[in-house]
């Protein structure tokens, strides 16, 4: 690789980095001041427009079904989902959210912090479509449709959980 790739390379990471430790700090402020994480909060609020299969959710927020599983298994501890058998099939369950929950996403702010969220809703139209493309070249260039994929880190395997 050219010197200026490189270069370009380092300093995608670092700004990949700077990402990262914005929703982790994000997330960090949602689970002490609400009790959830950024990843609860984004099933959560996909569960909002009704209920959903764990294989559907997993789907929707692109997470692996078992990170899902593990997830759900939390909110449901803490009272904020119901699950039940599907009427039709019963091998199905259902994920929808409780009277609690309902009320909790009312004061919850959304998953990424509002200062950024305001910023790109001001954002002008190409712009934001600009940003998402460059995003999701990212995303395609890293070979990933979720964060749950492995990382190839040479001899050993690592998973980003949530």
């Amino acid at each position: 690789m050219d010197p200026v790739n490189n270069m370009r390379c380092k300093e995608l990471l670092i700004l990949l980095r700077k990402i990262t430790q914005a929703v982790d700090l994000h997330s960090k402020y949602l689970n002490k001041n609400f009790g959830l994480t950024g990843p609860q909060l984004i099933i959560l609020q996909e569960l909002s427009n009704g209920e959903k299969t764990v294989s559907e959710l997993a789907h929707r927020v692109s997470l692996s079904q078992g990170t899902v599983t593990d997830i759900i298994h939390r909110l449901e501890k803490k009272d904020l989902i119901i699950k039940r058998r599907s009427n039709r099939d019963k091998r199905r369950v259902l994920i929808t959210l409780s009277e609690k929950c309902k009320e909790l996403l009312t004061l919850a702010p959304p998953p990424l912090k509002e200062t950024f969220t305001n910023s790109f809703s001001q954002t002008e139209e190409w712009e934001q479509l600009m940003i998402l493309s460059s995003l999701n070249r990212i995303v395609k260039m890293m070979s990933t449709d979720s964060i749950d994929a492995p990382l190839n880190t040479g001899s050993k395997s690592y998973k980003v959980t949530s």
